[in-house]
């Protein structure tokens, strides 16, 4: 049986429910044109639409999308040769032994049903504790950390939202993929898969952890960034965003 709403929740649902004049006319971002979501009374924001906030929710930001794999490869490959070539370097194996910590201290696992019902912070230790399960190593995230944020220093087409959100809500969708989810197999053609859902402001909070746990290794990143230009060249213009 669900609970009944508070009557402050009932009169923001009505709020957001109810078109508000006084939102812009159209979202301000370049070819949008839809009206904001206060204004169709579909939301809360009075400068954006759905379409846009939907956006930023997913992927950080209100005009870029998330890298794909392919993007990011030259990138892990050249932090990869960095690191190899700097073993008893104290700021990268600092970075190392805090998110060793990090997972360390995650807390217990959660089922992946019980996810959408928690806090966002306790969403992002669960999957830090899925990654402890696994067996997912320290260095692999701090892979992640320094590719992703090299790849944004590297963009040509910087990102238009909140200062640091894309670059934080990337490093937590790309460490959020070596936490799997939930799988059962009943028979030979008969399974269950079911994973985490990659939005949503859960991503912010776990990038931010993985972020400041690895932060000691971010005085490298200009001269990672300088060594992918010379094994693979700058990032490319894009054809579209």
């Amino acid at each position: 049986m669900a609970m009944p709403k508070s009557k402050h929740t009932q009169a923001f649902l009505r709020r957001i429910s109810t078109p508000n004049d006084g939102a812009f006319r159209v979202c301000p971002i370049p070819g949008c044109g839809r009206p904001p979501q206060a204004r169709a009374g579909r939301g809360a924001s009075l400068i954006h639409c759905d379409r846009c906030c939907r956006r930023r929710n997913r992927h950080g930001d209100l005009i870029k999308t998330t890298y794909r794999a392919a993007q990011l490869r030259p990138y892990i490959q050249t932090v990869e040769r960095y690191i190899k070539g700097l073993p008893e370097d104290v700021a990268l194996n600092t970075a190392e032994r805090r998110l060793a910590l990090l997972l360390e201290c995650a807390g217990p696992t959660q089922r992946i049903a019980d996810l959408p019902h928690l806090h966002p912070r306790v969403k992002a230790e669960a999957t830090l504790a899925r990654m402890r399960k696994g067996d997912v190593p320290p260095r692999k995230l701090l892979l992640i950390s320094l590719a992703v944020s090299a790849a944004v220093l590297d963009d040509p087409v910087r990102p238009i939202g909140v200062p640091d959100e894309f670059r934080i809500t990337q490093l937590g969708k790309r460490a959020l993929r070596t936490a799997s989810g939930y799988h059962a197999v009943y028979g030979p053609n008969s399974r269950y898969d079911r994973y985490p859902r990659s939005a949503g402001v859960m991503l912010r909070h776990l990038g931010k952890l993985i972020d400041e746990a690895s932060e000691p290794a971010n005085r490298h990143l200009e001269n990672i960034l300088r060594l992918k230009h010379e094994l693979f060249g700058p990032a490319p213009l894009p054809k579209s965003i």
